[in-house]
């Protein structure tokens, strides 16, 4: 369906009406400071803001003029909750905790909204409270993903380019890292942290300001960049689009990354993958008490499909710095299987060994060399917009200082829209 010739119309006026606004705003904004230092992370905070306005706008008029499978601007939304009793088994501490998540996601085709081919805008609203499990388990490697501080913000916000008729992509914004880099495939279903993306990895934190390039070598081989703002490192968490220099060579992190994917691999089944190295350059305590100002680590994560019923594996592993990480090594192998029943088309029946090395550089506070988890999952939806997952991990040596191992088990209901 064509969008009628009046809401056309209307978006011309609102998208005149919004650079205007903007154009006032920063004139307006020069003249209010024009006896201090003018700020650029104002201006962009506040061009920000205008942008989400045009969008929304738009939003409105394109969803009175598209169907429902042809619109230009695609909205949703989610409320996840988590629960995690008190521990089956083990563990010093005996205590539950909980927490809840809402998300609102705007994605907007710029072709069909401004005719710039091959081009979108991602907005995405988070806020997150709750207890945080690592208090309970006293684990290293976060048994629950879902642990987070609490946080009010725009989770992310990017812009996209695609050129060369789909060879090269540019993503610019506020992003999260292991959206584009390191996690395998098949474990995006499983619950703990470690399975999802190696912990070795201590570039990666909270969505930042990045720049990020891939490029598309052949038909089975692609490179990715990414530059990431590192400010959290220093306790500045990305709760705002406050526009740090991601080309700050002071509070950086960089992603350069190889992916391989085959359609014939194992049982002639398809599969990738990932080899990427890393590198995080913002000073870092040692454990000799000495500060460094960079580290370097690496990572491969491997997915491949066994069946053609469903069932796919993944093995990943990491390596950093033992000075500054407090882990060495990763090692992560699992595997999940889609509709393990027939009448259960979406289900998702997954199982997960996480196995981290502790660092033994001089004065580190570990005494024991390794923690592993090991995790079982099965995830139902129920309805369309209602899913219940429950997920059961035994964690040894957990947190590596001597507490005593633990089974936790972590439920979490997610209503979509």
């Amino acid at each position: 369906m064509k969008p009628a010739s009046w809401l056309h119309q209307s978006q011309k006026v609102i998208f005149i009406l919004t650079i205007t606004f903007i154009s006032l705003n920063l004139v307006t904004e020069n003249n209010i400071m024009q006896t201090y230092t003018y700020s650029a992370a104002v201006s962009i905070k506040r061009l920000a803001k205008w942008v989400v306005f045009f969008l929304l706008s738009n939003s409105v008029t394109y969803a009175l003029a598209y169907d429902n499978d042809d619109k230009p601007i695609t909205v949703g939304s989610a409320f996840e909750v988590g629960f995690s009793p008190k521990p089956l088994s083990g563990g010093d501490i005996d205590r539950s905790s909980s927490k809840q998540r809402l998300t609102l996601n705007l994605l907007a085709d710029l072709d069909h909204l401004l005719a710039w081919p091959q081009a979108s805008v991602f907005l995405q609203y988070q806020n997150h409270h709750g207890k945080h499990g690592g208090g309970i388990s006293q684990d290293i490697q976060q048994y629950d993903g879902f642990d987070d501080p609490a946080y009010d913000r725009i989770h992310m916000a990017w812009y996209q380019q695609i050129f060369q008729d789909g060879k090269l992509r540019i993503k610019v914004g506020k992003v999260d890292v292991k959206s584009e880099f390191f996690a395998p495939d098949n474990a995006q279903h499983h619950l703990g942290f470690s399975t999802e993306r190696s912990p070795t990895i201590i570039a990666q934190g909270p969505p930042s300001m990045s720049v990020n390039a891939f490029y598309q070598a052949s038909e089975n081989l692609s490179f990715g960049i990414g530059i990431y703002d590192a400010a959290w490192r220093q306790g500045q968490d990305e709760n705002t689009l406050t526009l740090h220099n991601p080309f700050d060579s002071s509070n950086r992190a960089t992603f350069l990354e190889g992916k391989y994917r085959w359609q014939n691999g194992l049982n002639n089944l398809p599969g990738q993958l990932k080899v990427g190295i890393w590198q995080l350059d913002s000073p870092q305590s040692r454990y000799d008490g000495q500060e460094q100002n960079n580290s370097e680590g690496y990572y491969l994560a491997w997915d491949q499909t066994l069946t053609t019923n469903g069932i796919g594996m993944y093995l990943q592993y990491g390596f950093a710095d033992e000075d500054v990480s407090p882990l060495v090594q990763h090692l992560g192998l699992g595997m999940q299987w889609l509709a393990p029943f027939s009448r259960r088309q979406q289900d998702v029946f997954g199982l997960g060994l996480s196995y981290v090395e502790f660092s033994d550089a001089h004065d580190s506070p570990f005494t024991e060399n390794h923690e592993t988890a090991y995790e079982v999952f099965y995830k139902s939806p129920l309805t369309d917009w209602f899913t219940l997952q429950g997920d059961l991990q035994q964690i040894v040596n957990p947190g590596g200082r001597g507490a005593r191992d633990i089974l936790v088990a972590s439920f979490r209901a997610t209503f979509s829209f």
